[in-house]
Parts: C-alpha cells; structure tokens; sequence
C-alpha cells in the first residue's frame, strides 16, 4: 500500500536547496504558512527527513524567493521523471511578500 503524502503543491519554477548556515539549526521549527502546508520538489540528491534546508525558488521575472523549510519526506521516483526525487518540505521561515509571489508558480493541485 502506498504511503499518504500531503497534498503539497508542487513548485513551478527553477528552485535551488542548499545547507542552512549553523544558525539557523536552532531556529524554532514551527510552520510559517500553515495554510500553505509545505511544497513539493524535485531533487537529484536524496535528502533526510527532518533537515533544514534553504531553498532559492527563480520566478520568471529573474528575482529569486528565499525560504527555510524542513525535509518531511523524500521519495524515489521512477526513471521517466524529470528528476530522481519527490521531496515534501514544510515551510518554517519566510518572508510575506515572498510568500505572496511564491503562488504565482504553485501548481494549483
């Protein structure tokens, strides 16, 4: 039987993970956008659950969106997909105008 995911929207635009800097590791880990719930993503590298990443999303007008979120699931995906992951990652920090644009390039289901 198949694990239950959440139903995050996928984001439609270049985005970018990387490592967290040591301070943000002791930020409170509370969701940012609870409304949102989190975003999907597609990853090359496996990533473990429970960490921090910063994560830069490109918009078509060339600015780039910064976030904190933290790792919730990280799937294999099959050979025809675009990338080798499906990661779930829940939203801890970011800006509200950040958040605001970001639905611009959300997959609407």
């Amino acid at each position: 039987m198949p694990v239950q995911r959440p139903a995050y929207r996928r984001v439609l635009a270049p985005s970018y993970h990387r490592p967290t800097s040591w301070f943000a590791q002791g930020l409170p880990r509370e969701s940012a956008v609870p409304d949102l719930g989190g975003l999907r993503s597609y990853s090359d590298d496996p990533l473990k659950p429970r960490r921090l990443l910063e994560m830069d999303v490109f918009l078509p007008d060339g600015v780039a969106l910064t976030a904190l979120v933290e790792v919730e699931w990280c799937d294999p995906l099959p050979r025809e997909e675009p990338a080798r992951f499906d990661v779930g990652m829940r939203i801890v920090q970011m800006d509200r105008v950040a958040r605001e644009r970001l639905e611009a390039v959300l997959a609407r289901t």
